[in-house]
């Protein structure tokens, strides 16, 4: 489950670009198996940004699930025992005790997930470049081709917006998040 966070995103992207290749990739070659047309996974504007979307889904499940699992078992065991002896049973126990006491878990991944998906450029880089047209290209990838085209002064204006724009969406969305936490 963890695998994914230990693999290089570039050879994530690398992986994922020729699994997703229209003609020679593994996903289309099995669809075609079952007579279904694959399409243009990265090759399409209307679905690029999905993919990209999907493969970096499937590299953070392992830090999500680690974050999740730790907050599930900081739950005290007092909590399960009074559920057990008021009557309670194991949907009770996922309803009033695991889901409420773990939400500071859920909080964490939600802000972490959003500040990463904003600032997300290596898969893009590796996949799409972009492209195609500009499906793709979110502000950091813009960011980068700033700097590689010799435009300092753009790029470093781009990454203070991009900065501002993290934190004017993420303080707000971690006050609204943590409104319903329940703390020990």
């Amino acid at each position: 489950m963890y695998f994914p966070n230990l693999v290089s995103t570039l050879a994530v992207g690398l992986t994922f670009k020729s699994l997703m290749h229209p003609s020679q990739g593994l996903i289309n070659t099995v669809l075609n198996f079952f007579d279904i047309v694959g399409p243009d996974w990265l090759g399409n504007a209307d679905l690029a940004i999905f993919s990209v979307a999907l493969v970096d889904v499937w590299k953070g499940v392992g830090v999500a699930t680690v974050i999740y699992i730790a907050g599930i078992l900081s739950i005290p065991s007092e909590y399960n025992e009074a559920l057990l002896v008021d009557g309670g049973n194991a949907w009770h126990k996922f309803r009033y005790i695991t889901i409420p006491l773990s939400r500071g878990s859920m909080n964490s991944v939600i802000i972490l997930s959003f500040i990463g998906g904003l600032r997300s450029f290596d898969l893009i880089m590796t996949m799409t470049k972009g492209g195609p047209g500009f499906s793709t290209s979110l502000i950091s990838y813009t960011i980068y081709v700033l700097y590689a085209n010799s435009l300092y002064g753009l790029s470093t204006a781009g990454n203070v917006i991009l900065f501002i724009i993290i934190g004017i969406l993420a303080f707000p969305l971690y006050k609204y998040l943590t409104k319903t936490e329940v703390h020990l």
